[in-house]
């Protein structure tokens, strides 16, 4: 009796148990919220982002608690998690298996799992929406949205799994599997388990990244499960119709931005597989959110994210599509694209490493959506560090800072609050800091003006080349020569900046902008390869003092 007891579920009515279940991870979306809501509601005061300028102090607790925070995974296999996200999924876990601890004793314990896979797959439902209301009005990231998502599908799968296969052994037990399947309403729990079953093997991390697409398309048998589960479950409705209405909410709001006139400015390539875009009709409302693009002339079907490059509320967008998956070489190689000599109009040289496109292709595009996980305007210093193409949300950050400082310089008397935007980019080859150079001109303009509020720091690194001394003391045109490309004029980088050779040392970069800001807090950016991200948040942790600590929001791109 004792083991009996030991085993007995917290809460003896099963349907009871599934129901608290899904209000508490409500209720851990509720913390996330509060987290970050505070702040954005600060910022829309924006008289009190003069606060920004002002020396900080923070405890030593508080210190060493946000290192904790920001340090990557130490375990080998979580390297791609940080701290704070493990606590979010030890916490998810240890929620399903204190609602479904069970004695497992007869056939009708089984029902609990059941009834936690349809809890699960309710809540899978309201997290990865674009149009998602956790991320615009609670102002949930939408990353940390996905990770719940994520974590709810896999739980839902196991305790799918553990219903099917315990109920099964059961059956075949007593020899009643053959009459129990005649039973139309298993017949159709078991295909809402298949249904489940395949989304979630197209969804493992190697297949998600080589075949997108297979992984996409065939998430939309989800509503397969959904039908089968209903039919199957007395009272699924009330976990599953939520996620349904906000999923049909978010289609028609996608459906309606297919009939925006987006307009194709220019379509430029450059070397090292990249193209990029420039568009009219559509504007982000935050730094660094993504689109959904489809290009009719590459593929009528497929739908890829993009983070757009260009500030808040520009008129022209700009998206760049580097060729490292099955449709971005399609993009790359696509006839929409000609190639012709460039107008002397278009480029800041006399020679140019890129070709431009007269003839707009067409594009559309959904979006944009996302909320970040920082203010940026609330920092006094920006970090922005990217590796490759994921300099695409760093750009738009600085272009947003530089933006706002501008507008606030032209209507308040110096001094004002003042920015410092500090830049760390690595590229595998010279040529690749041409995909920016013309922003980057555009950014160092206004910061280079008398009493501008705002100012800009950029270093280079091209990692597959070795400075030699004068490139080291900053001269670009010794690391041209040194590299032998000093007599390829397409090939020069001529943007502000400082160009050097070889991979950079994160950590000693950290302690410079450290030692430059001293006493300020810094919101730092990191968009790259898995090592450089790493790099970036050791650095941030180890130069966070009470005089200062480094906010780090990441972007992965290696999708």
């Amino acid at each position: 009796m004792s083991s009996i007891y030991t085993f007995r579920p917290i809460v003896k009515d099963q349907y009871t148990a599934a129901r608290s279940y899904f209000l508490c991870v409500i209720g851990l979306l509720f913390v996330e919220s509060m987290l970050r809501l505070p702040a954005f509601l600060l910022s829309l005061r924006k008289s009190d982002l003069g606060s920004a300028k002002h020396l900080q102090r923070h405890w030593t607790a508080t210190v060493w608690l946000h290192k904790l925070s920001t340090l990557p995974s130490l375990v080998p296999f979580l390297t791609h998690h940080i701290i704070p996200s493990i606590f979010r999924c030890l916490v998810f876990t240890g929620l399903n298996f204190l609602w479904g601890w069970n004695r497992i004793r007869y056939s009708t314990d089984y029902q609990l799992y059941g009834w936690l896979t349809i809890a699960n797959a309710g809540l899978a439902l309201l997290f990865p929406t674009r149009t998602n209301l956790f991320s615009t009005v609670a102002r949930i990231p939408s990353p940390i949205l996905l990770m719940y998502h994520r974590w709810a599908g896999v739980a839902a799968t196991a305790h799918a799994s553990l219903h099917f296969g315990l109920t099964a052994q059961s059956y075949i037990r007593t020899k009643q599997f053959d009459v129990v399947l005649e039973n139309i309403r298993i017949r159709v729990g078991i295909m809402a388990w298949a249904a489940l079953a395949l989304m979630f093997l197209t969804s493992i991390r190697l297949l998600r990244r080589r075949t997108f697409e297979l992984f996409y398309y065939t998430h939309f048998i989800f509503l397969v499960f959904i039908g089968g589960a209903l039919y199957h479950a007395a009272h699924g409705p009330e976990f599953l119709l939520p996620g349904l209405v906000l999923w049909a909410i978010d289609r028609i709001v996608r459906f309606w931005y297919n009939f925006r006139g987006i307009t194709v400015k220019s379509v430029t390539q450059y070397s090292g597989n990249v193209t990029k875009i420039q568009f009219e009709g559509a504007k982000t409302v935050s730094p660094g959110q993504i689109a959904w693009v489809q290009i009719p002339s590459v593929s009528l079907a497929n739908w890829h994210p993009f983070t757009i490059a260009s500030a808040p509320g520009d008129e022209v967008g700009t998206i760049a599509v580097r060729a490292l998956g099955g449709y971005t070489k399609k993009v790359q190689q696509s006839s929409i694209i000609p190639v012709s000599e460039p107008k002397c109009s278009t480029d800041r040289s006399p020679h140019s490493s890129s070709t431009t496109t007269a003839i707009p292709t067409r594009l559309r595009l959904d979006g944009p959506y996302g909320v970040g996980r920082i203010e940026w305007m609330q920092y006094p210093v920006i970090v922005l560090v990217a590796g490759g193409i994921g300099i695409t949300p760093g750009i738009s950050i600085a272009s947003h800072v530089v933006k706002y400082a501008m507008a606030r310089m032209a209507v308040e008397t110096p001094p004002g609050p003042q920015w410092h935007i500090h830049l760390l980019w690595t590229v595998s080859d010279t040529s690749h800091a041409r995909w920016f150079e013309d922003e980057l001109i555009n950014l160092a303009e206004p910061c280079a003006r008398p009493n501008a509020p705002v100012s800009l720091d950029v270093t280079i690194h091209v990692t597959s080349h070795i400075v030699g001394a004068a490139a080291a003391m900053g001269r670009r045109e010794g690391l041209e020569e040194e590299n032998g490309v000093g007599d390829d004029a397409s090939r020069r980088y001529n943007g502000p900046g400082e160009v050097r050779g070889g991979r950079p040392n994160v950590l000693k970069w950290f302690q410079r902008v450290k030692e430059a800001r001293a006493g300020l807090d810094a919101a730092v950016n990191i968009c790259g390869p898995r090592s450089l991200m790493d790099d970036a948040r050791r650095a941030a942790a180890a130069v966070s003092c009470r005089g200062g600590l480094f906010y780090v929001e990441d972007e992965e791109f290696e999708f």
